[in-house]
């Protein structure tokens, strides 16, 4: 079995750990735009994104960015989303990370590389069945 390895979207910074790159970034959209990168990129690309997002406002409009253009939108239930997010900040000072408050972490570092949100949601069997992503943060527009 192939080893995995660490990919970095150079459009949008989306970072990928598996055995090869997707054809197509799942965040942006562009295709053929990852590259290998190492751990300490990895971490310093996920810690300079935490730097921004440390107040649930922050996060919330980060969100919003995030959705703009997309098919996808933020749920339309505020109180939801902004427990969300005070649960993102919390793991974030508990663990050092903004996991997705919906999934348990592991322990394993790079295996819950995944659960950094948003993850990538498109691939998961819930967001092709129901619209949703894991926690009902993000829906089908």
């Amino acid at each position: 079995m192939a080893n995995k390895r660490l990919w970095r979207c150079n459009v949008c910074n989306d970072i990928h750990y598996g055995v090869s790159a997707p054809d197509i970034c799942p965040t942006c959209g562009f295709k053929k735009a990852y590259v290998l990168i190492d751990y300490p990129e990895m971490l310093k690309i996920i810690i300079d994104r935490g730097d921004r997002l440390d107040t649930v406002s922050s996060m919330l409009e980060t969100w919003e960015d995030f959705t703009e253009g997309e098919v996808f939108r933020l749920s339309p239930d505020r109180e939801f989303i902004e427990q969300l997010a005070r649960g993102e900040l919390e793991n974030m000072k508990n663990h050092g990370l903004k996991y997705c408050p919906c999934r348990i972490t592991t322990g394993d570092y790079e295996e819950d590389l995944g659960l950094i949100c948003p993850c990538n949601f498109f691939i998961q069997p819930v967001y092709k069945e129901t619209g949703e992503c894991w926690c009902g943060l993000f829906v089908k527009r």
